[in-house]
């Protein structure tokens, strides 16, 4: 016992913490609507390199959208120049029809890894995020997000 409350304070000093470098919401949907002509950009600078950056995004909706899933086109532009294009799916719900958002109330949550332990270089970066659903917008949305995190 006596070992192990030794180790304790070495674990915790150890352990993974991460900081954030960038969290941006953007909640200016009129009506919950997300018109497909409506395309989110993020800009952000990173002072300095990093070496393990995760960038996550983040979908608020209300409870039970009308829809399970969320296609997405997204474009992460890093300071040289370089774009990287993803298209993403969204799942709400899983295949039993649970809600797989986290949900307090009316308001859900769904926040999805895009990027691990990316190295970032310092410089600015650009996020661009394009709604790629079938009708003219995507109902009962609340805000969209970015957040990139560093592992310390």
């Amino acid at each position: 016992m006596k070992k192990f409350v030794f180790l304790l304070p070495l674990l915790l000093l150890f352990s993974c913490n991460k900081t954030t470098l960038f969290t941006k919401t953007i909640d200016d949907f009129d009506n919950n609507r997300w018109q497909k002509s409506e395309v989110k950009t993020f800009e952000f600078d990173i002072k300095k390199d990093v070496e393990n950056a995760d960038i996550k995004l983040i979908f608020s909706h209300t409870f039970d959208p009308q829809y399970e899933r969320v296609p997405l086109e997204l474009t992460i532009q890093s300071p040289d120049g370089v774009k990287d294009n993803m298209f993403l799916n969204l799942q709400l719900k899983d295949g039993s029809g649970n809600s797989i958002s986290d949900c307090a109330g009316d308001i859900c949550d769904l926040e999805m890894n895009l990027k691990e332990e990316m190295k970032m270089l310092a410089g600015k970066y650009i996020i661009t995020v394009e709604n790629k659903f079938e009708g003219e917008y995507i109902p009962n949305v609340l805000a969209l997000g970015i957040m990139v995190e560093n592992e310390d």
